[in-house]
């Protein structure tokens, strides 16, 4: 297959937010970095960059147990997201991703799934001009069992009308992938915005 993808086959195409569409890893990295040493909770880049797609409150608590530490998970998650909505404006669309949304706009429904909660998505969708594109999107409010769990994806294809099976998903951690498979859908790994070779 040539760098030319053929989408068409696909009934919808369904993108995770944070790190697959928009490059807002970078902002929501400096934020558990300043959030984890006010809490004395220990952070490393990498370990967190895994855990993307899921809830603050409960990448929190699964951090606070693996290092034996009592922390107040919601303030901790409080103060977090209040760091990260500082910056949320300065989020932005990965240039290769962009091209892939608008070529296939009105062509092919598109939906977004993500872990981040209904305001923060609204925010970066508003800011950047994704709402203009693509109108339905699932968030960490509307499902209670998040990734790797499918329900996020497959509720994105109920929305859109589509068959989970001729579905496409697009993400850029290995949980998210797990999210897609399990769902039943086709998945394909975007890392930095760049569409890696399944």
């Amino acid at each position: 297959m040539t760098e030319q993808h053929h989408f068409e086959q696909y009934d919808a195409l369904i993108f995770d937010m944070d790190g697959t569409l928009v490059d807002s890893m970078p902002q929501h990295l400096d934020a558990w970095q300043i959030t984890s040493a006010e809490f004395g909770l220990p952070f490393d880049r990498t370990t967190l960059n895994a855990y993307g797609g899921i809830p603050t409150r409960k990448i929190v608590a699964i951090l606070a147990e693996q290092h034996g530490l009592e922390i107040d998970v919601e303030a901790f998650t409080r103060r977090k997201i209040a760091l990260y909505l500082e910056h949320i404006d300065q989020v932005s669309v990965f240039p290769a991703m962009w091209e892939l949304v608008k070529r296939h706009h009105g062509k092919i429904p598109m939906g977004i799934g993500t872990g981040s909660p209904r305001n923060q998505a609204d925010r970066i969708l508003k800011s950047t001009g994704l709402d203009a594109y693509i109108s339905v999107v699932v968030s960490a409010d509307d499902v209670v069992n998040h990734k790797p769990h499918p329900d996020t994806f497959l509720k994105v294809a109920e929305q859109l009308g589509a068959d989970p099976a001729h579905c496409l998903v697009f993400e850029d951690t290995l949980i998210g992938i797990q999210a897609g498979k399990a769902g039943g859908m086709s998945t394909m790994l975007a890392t930095e915005g760049e569409l890696q070779p399944a």
